[in-house]
């Protein structure tokens, strides 16, 4: 079981030690350049060639075939099987483009903070299990929103912050400097653990299996989307 240390006692040190896994087997090169005007150019071709397995998954279900998530198709894809979610989201350009939005914005905040890629492919299954990218602004499970279903009430923030992409990630990564939940880098040894198993015990789920089924889809996102991401402080 790992243990549990505190925010700040660890986030320059653990840091530091997790940059020796910047080139993990698998994993992508990502870019940590500067922000530059090509950069918005990247997401919108991003955003222009997204929605393509949403789009089938919407058909499916006889919803409008916008490629992009309304409250109906919301509703659909959190009562959707995980064999159906797999057909739908097999590369980047199935989700929809705000999705797709909130992904690069998951692994810009991890560039910005220091996160190695293997932190980042942790972030990105995370969110791909919890909510598929979709922001939720009103709770879902109990009290749970955003991208990361994080909820107020166990320390996660008000519901502002965490319905914040950017701020939320930084909460999921322990580089908030809010809550005193244990995010990313403050499970001790997690840079050696199963990525599922860090998913866990940061989100404490009570479904703790369901994380590692999109490892290799984090990976490819991380891959095709990582290198015209910037850094976000």
């Amino acid at each position: 079981m790992s243990t549990h240390l505190t925010r700040p006692a660890v986030l320059a040190a653990s840091l530091v030690a997790a940059g020796a896994l910047l080139a993990v087997p698998g994993t992508a090169q990502a870019s940590s350049a500067p922000h530059t005007s090509t950069s918005g150019s990247a997401a919108e071709a991003s955003a222009q060639e997204s929605g393509v397995g949403l789009k089938k998954f919407q058909e499916r279900h006889g919803l409008p075939r916008t490629g992009s998530v309304d409250r109906a198709t919301a509703k659909a894809l959190g009562q959707a099987s995980d064999a159906e979610l797999h057909q739908t989201f097999k590369t980047a350009a199935d989700l929809g483009p705000e999705e797709l939005a909130n992904a690069r914005t998951v692994i810009g905040v991890g560039k910005g903070a220091g996160i190695p890629e293997q932190g980042q492919v942790i972030a990105l299954m995370t969110a791909m299990q919890e909510s598929k990218f979709v922001n939720y602004l009103t709770p879902v499970d109990h009290d749970s929103l955003g991208i990361f279903q994080q909820r107020p009430s166990t320390g996660w923030g008000t519901p502002e912050q965490i319905t914040d992409v950017p701020t939320s990630s930084k909460s999921f990564y322990g580089v908030a400097d809010f809550g005193t939940n244990p995010g990313l880098i403050q499970i001790e040894g997690w840079e050696t653990m199963p990525p599922g198993d860090v998913c866990q015990a940061v989100q404490v789920s009570a479904y703790p299996d369901r994380y590692a089924q999109w490892e290799q889809f984090a990976r490819d996102l991380l891959a095709q989307e990582g290198p015209t991401v910037p850094p976000i402080p």
